[in-house]
């Protein structure tokens, strides 16, 4: 027998609404959150109807745990593995940077797990690549030497910097530059040398020719993307207020952040991931959500190990009801949802079932395809 969620907890929001209301509440955080909560509750109901008692929102499903691999012959296991860098690509990209000097960088990205690519090289006396952590640690980028390489998955790594080995003075130089050029994000090295004798100086020329490598962010095959309200608006339901992906590793948990339509401090994991602070924004600031929201690039970082999905905690602060985590409770309304990575999300103020028209049905029933 399937039970639905009904007009009695809609009643019980009456009570907790009612009972949070005295003046001696107004001020008291939990009791703020279990209003603002059971505001959204009664919204969502009445927008939506009533709800099935399985209806667990996605997150029952348990994604297949992956475990990571430095062999580039196993990356294709759990990562999507870029193609070869063509002919008409290196051509049309080293002539970027062999025409344009001293150009600053267009662009800086953020990403913990990422694939380095080689494209071209102009000089033999760099060695080995280096990816700068966001701590300032130097992690070496394998299979590059001598100013060539092929390919290398990072992880675990870092964008802020990069920088190469000089074998002329025996330094690590950091004199590079990030471009987006024709969808792809490439780094350029400008050759230095600054050793005490005269055979290990060489003054740079501008052009970050003499080195080009491509980065791109690792797409993990297993991941699965959440889609979350913040409980700002009682009556909005794009569910676009933060979008982001979840893989499960053996031994992390890699978060790609996608958009952050909400304009309240939201944190994925714990405080030190707040989502507008990754994108380089103000909390006033949308991100990735419509036309005229603020254009960013996809932020990647690390969690400790989660066994499933749902232990990724979504915590809201909130001037009105204090701090508070998103949940998604089988056979409640639900403040956050677990989509395949396929799904499109709303822009903005566009309501779910605006774009998904079968998102009402399926609320009340599960069997429903909803995506499709």
């Amino acid at each position: 027998m399937r039970w639905k969620f009904n007009l009695g907890i809609l009643a019980i929001g009456a009570v907790i609404f009612a009972s949070c209301s005295s003046n001696d509440d107004l001020f008291d955080p939990e009791k703020a959150a279990l209003r603002k909560e059971a505001q959204y509750t009664v919204a969502f109901v009445k927008q939506y109807g009533e709800i099935a008692a399985d209806q667990d929102w996605g997150f029952g499903e348990k994604p297949t745990t992956r475990g990571t691999n430095p062999n580039s012959n196993e990356w294709s296991n759990y990562v999507v593995v870029p193609g070869d860098i063509t002919a008409a690509e290196k051509d049309a990209v080293t002539e970027w940077f062999n025409t344009h000097q001293n150009p600053e960088s267009t662009t800086s990205v953020n990403w913990s797990d990422f694939f380095v690519q080689h494209v071209s090289s102009a000089h033999s006396n760099m060695d080995h690549l280096i990816a700068v952590l966001e701590n300032g640690t130097d992690d070496h980028i394998y299979n590059f030497n001598a100013s060539d390489g092929s390919i290398m998955l990072m992880q675990n790594s870092g964008t802020s910097s990069f920088g190469y080995l000089n074998s002329l003075d025996s330094k690590n130089h950091y004199k590079y530059t990030v471009q987006y050029i024709n969808g792809s994000y490439y780094v350029g090295f400008d050759f230095e040398a600054t050793g005490g004798n005269s055979n290990q100086q060489e003054a740079a020329d501008g052009y970050y020719n003499d080195w080009i490598v491509k980065i791109c962010p690792a797409t993990y095959k297993n991941a699965q993307r959440i889609i979350a309200e913040d409980l700002g608006a009682s009556d909005d339901f794009d569910f676009n207020d933060v979008v982001f992906d979840v893989a499960l590793l053996s031994d992390a948990t890699v978060i790609t952040l996608r958009a952050a339509g909400g304009t309240l401090p939201l944190y994925i994991g714990n405080h030190e991931h707040e989502v507008h602070k990754l994108f380089g924004v103000p909390t006033s600031t949308m991100v990735n959500t419509g036309l005229d929201t603020e254009k960013k690039e996809v932020v990647i970082f690390r969690l400790p190990k989660c066994n499933a999905i749902s232990d990724v905690r979504i915590l809201v602060e909130n001037t009105a009801a204090g701090e508070y985590y998103l949940k998604a409770n089988c056979g409640e309304a639900p403040q956050m949802i677990c989509v395949p990575t396929t799904y499109e999300w709303t822009e903005e103020r566009q309501a779910i079932d605006e774009k998904y028209p079968k998102f009402r049905e399926w609320v009340g029933n599960t069997a429903v395809d909803w995506l499709n």
